[in-house]
Order: C-alpha cells, then structure tokens, then sequence
C-alpha cells in the first residue's frame, strides 16, 4: 500500500501495550499498559506479553496512471476515497472523504523502517511510502520504499477536519473503564448524546479529485526544496 505520512517520525507516539488479548466478547483486543499512564497494570501482573508500538497518522494513497507516447505510466497519486452522508440545504447528499487513519506498528518490525527513509529524505510528509507487506501474523514482516519527492499542497487544511485524535485513543484503550469493560464486561452508564450535523461545507476545502502529480520538479518546488534543507 501507498502511505503519506501526516505525522513525521520523531512525533509518533510510542506506546507498550498487550495485544491479542483475549476479552470478554471472545475477541482478542489491544489494550495500553497501564504503568504508561503511572497506574498498576493487572495484565503485566498477569505476565502478559507487552511491546512497544508506535502510532501516527497517515492518508491512504492509490496510483495514477495514464497513457503517455502509447505507454502505461505512473504519473502520480491520489487519495483513496470512501463515501458518507452529509446535509445540505436540509437534503442528504453523498460526498467523499480519503482514507485518514492510525497506523499501529511495531518499532521494529514496522517503524524502524520508516525512520530510516526520515534520516535520508527528511521530513515523511513530502512522499509517498510503499509498504509491502511479507507473512501473516506473528511472521509478519515489512519493507519500506520511499517515493519521489512532492510536496501536497496545503496539507495540513486539506485533512484537518479528517484527522483522528490518537492521543484520546490510547487514552482510552488504556482507561480503567476500558480494562473493565473488555475484560470484565463492566460497563459504565454514560449519558448520551446526539452527533452534530454534517454542516454543507464539511468538505468545502478537500479535492477529491486532486493528485500529485511526480513528474519532474518545477523551479518553485526546487526552491521549496532547498529553503526547507536550509531550516
């Protein structure tokens, strides 16, 4: 699969937590070890595996090929879509939104790769990042390629309003009423309450039909380039 990166490498968060363990439902959850948020953890007295894993946030890409002098070429990227309801004008209508979301690695296995192509290329918001994937679970293992360089314009607006929160995500699978509730089936009575609308201008400022393009670098790009370098 294609990833760009939203969160660079020194800003994942790094995490130990107990996978594949079994809750209460029958299925095998992942919780955050409790001693990372100073608290006593009941699966690290019970001697269940833990290992660090990093978190960050990337955008699901797919390639763009077209015919050029008769030949099937990539010529770039673009963001893989899925769709949602929103309201406009008091109608429901059908939009787009890309595919923004967690990645859940472990450092070695997973991160130590990717921090690499950051020493060598710099910042991991400036490509896009092959990753293949070899094995299945516990012989799982994977290879990163980092592509060419290109920049998207506007970034940070383009998926802010896409953006998942990973901080309260490890705050909750790492709760006492998460432990609770997955291992004990005991569950907290909170009080509900509605979701807001979807306003008809959720997403005014995301392209949908956009792409980076990698053909070769304009004079700007390289001066980009450059005045990054220099930072």
């Amino acid at each position: 699969k294609a990833l760009r990166f939203l969160t660079d490498a020194n800003d994942i968060f790094v995490v130990p937590v107990h996978e594949n363990v079994l809750a209460v439902d029958g299925k095998k959850k992942t919780f955050a070890c409790r001693k990372a948020f100073d608290s006593q953890c009941e699966l690290c007295d019970a001697n269940v595996y833990r290992r660090d894993v990093g978190y960050g946030i990337a955008v699901l890409r797919e390639e763009v090929y077209e015919e050029v002098d008769g030949e099937r070429k990539l010529t770039g990227y673009r963001d893989v879509t899925s769709t949602y309801e929103a309201t406009v004008d008091g109608k429901t209508v059908t939009k787009r939104k890309p595919w923004v979301g967690i990645v859940s690695q472990g450092m070695r296995n997973f991160w130590n790769q990717i921090a690499v192509i950051s020493e060598k290329y710099g910042s991991l918001r400036t490509r896009e990042i092959d990753i293949m994937r070899n094995g299945q679970g516990t012989d799982t293992t994977y290879m990163a390629f980092a592509g060419p360089e290109k920049e998207i314009e506007n970034i940070d607006e383009r998926y802010a309003k896409f953006l998942p929160d990973v901080e309260a995500f490890l705050n909750r699978i790492g709760s006492q009423e998460y432990y609770d509730a997955q291992l004990r089936g005991i569950v907290k009575e909170k009080e509900t309450t509605k979701s807001a609308p979807i306003s008809s201008n959720d997403d005014d400022e995301y392209g949908e039909d956009e792409y980076v393009s990698i053909e070769e670098e304009t004079t700007a790009d390289r001066l980009r380039r450059k005045m990054a370098g220099q930072q």
